[in-house]
């Protein structure tokens, strides 16, 4: 099951406990991929910093249809 990370208290709890958000975004023909994953280290009202699995610092904006999601039990 995936919870959705939609307001600014979700990513915080998400960024608090460093649980691993997936990063979904369209592709070409509008399906929703996972296109990263990783712990939040930073977020604002626009955009979400995150560092990645591989170890990279990946910056997502927050408007433009960009889901962030976690695994739930």
């Amino acid at each position: 099951m995936h919870k959705r990370l939609e307001s600014d208290a979700d990513l915080f709890i998400a960024a608090l406990s460093q649980t691993p958000v997936s990063v979904l975004q369209t592709d070409a023909e509008g399906v929703y991929c996972e296109v990263d994953r990783g712990i939040i280290e930073k977020f604002t009202n626009k955009s979400v910093r995150l560092s990645t699995i591989m170890d990279e610092i990946a910056y997502y904006y927050r408007d433009d249809g960009t889901i962030f999601r976690v695994e739930t039990n």
